[in-house]
């Protein structure tokens, strides 16, 4: 039997209907029989606090429809763009998924290799004054790389366009056989008028808007996000104290994170010392040249001592699944070569994993839910199956 994987990168900070859409397009598109979503755990990309539990967000995922949910570990979710990226393509070759899709600002994959080629070779002179003038790295390369080219210039300056280029970056890098399969997306990225946004619907949340922000959603998952709505949203100043005092106490030769450069992690712990709150120490830190989701992850990172996030994913941990999807568990363990686990015992003293655990066990102090604050949460929380 030929079976045809596609696999999606994902935080579903929360799952909206964007998320759905994008599934659902992903199936027409590819024609695949599976799809099998790695999914970033209790801190996103951007180093802000998850806003639902990581489990309650693999349930989501495979009510809108995805068949499996793998783990994308801590060390690769908390980090950059290019590492992000590693770890997600890394989980779906290690798996063997046909086909990686991803939400993105245009559906041409020739204009997406044409600008891959333009950030890979960017005019290295007017690079160089942008990070002069002060400007973030990111924004810095979008305009070097695009040069006079207008249209480039307006497709690079689109919000996530970058990592669906590290995808395509990290497919070669690795040598791998996977296709790419973009989705257009639909609506503003960080519209919060939105409903297919994720800062939209979070923005709802915080508001107390629960109707709002689970309008258009499946009943199914629109319960989840009561329930979880119930339990009271993650609060960082619950933990203010506690993660500013890691800052003021942290040893920085022992920070490994590849957002720390030029000394910005002395930077981050003199603001530490010197602030009254782990905001605070953010916004001193945080300027044109480091974007605030940088500074942000750095601090995150330095909280959890995160360790390096290795060349190659090290495990291949599912997280959930579909109980109609037995076949493709079957699929998935012989293409990984019988790397798929489910359970904690042959990871457990992996480094990798105890910085999940560290992540999981943080990000549930910061809930008021009794169930979330008690440690040890990823021995014990199990395989989802819905």
């Amino acid at each position: 039997m030929n079976v045809k994987i596609a696999g999606i990168i994902a935080e579903y900070n929360p799952l909206h209907r964007g998320h759905i859409y994008h599934i659902a397009r992903t199936r027409a598109l590819s024609g695949c029989d599976y799809v099998v979503c790695a999914l970033g755990g209790a801190f996103t990309q951007r180093g802000e606090a998850a806003v639902f539990d990581k489990y309650a967000r693999v349930k989501m995922a495979l009510m809108a429809g995805a068949d499996a949910v793998i783990e994308l570990p801590q060390v690769y979710a908390l980090r950059p763009a290019q590492l992000f990226a590693r770890g997600g393509v890394g989980v779906m070759n290690k798996i063997g998924a046909d086909v990686l899709s991803f939400g993105c600002e245009t559906d041409d994959a020739e204009l997406l290799l044409k600008a891959r080629f333009a950030v890979n070779n960017p005019d290295r002179a007017a690079l160089k004054q942008a990070l002069a003038r002060g400007e973030s790295y990111p924004k810095a390369l979008s305009s070097a790389a695009a040069g006079e080219d207008a249209a480039l210039k307006a497709l690079l300056s689109a919000p996530n366009l970058l990592l669906a280029l590290e995808y395509i970056n990290e497919i070669e890098r690795a040598s791998s056989p996977i296709e790419i399969c973009p989705v257009r997306r639909e609506g503003g990225y960080h519209d919060e008028a939105s409903l297919l946004s994720a800062t939209g619907v979070r923005a709802r949340l915080l508001k107390g808007d629960l109707s709002g922000a689970t309008e258009g959603l499946p009943s199914e998952i629109a319960q989840t996000y009561a329930g979880e709505a119930s339990k009271g949203l993650p609060d960082m100043n619950r933990l203010d104290a506690l993660m500013l005092n890691a800052l003021r106490n942290m040893d920085v030769s022992l920070v490994s994170s590849p957002d720390d450069s030029e000394g910005l992690i002395n930077r981050v712990k003199k603001a530490a010392l010197s602030s009254g709150t782990f905001e605070e120490a953010l916004f001193k830190v945080k300027c044109k040249r480091y974007t605030l989701s940088r500074v942000r992850r750095l601090m995150m990172d330095a909280v959890l001592r995160l360790p390096q996030a290795p060349s190659e994913v090290p495990y291949v941990r599912l997280l959930g699944a579909r109980r109609a999807s037995e076949p493709l568990l079957r699929e998935l363990k012989a293409r990984s070569g019988g790397a798929l686990t489910s359970g904690t015992r042959l990871i457990r003293d992996d480094p990798v994993f105890l910085a999940e655990c560290r992540a999981t066990d943080l990000w549930g102090l910061m809930s008021a839910n009794p169930e979330y604050r008690a440690a040890g949460r990823e021995f014990t929380a199990g395989t989802l199956y819905v």
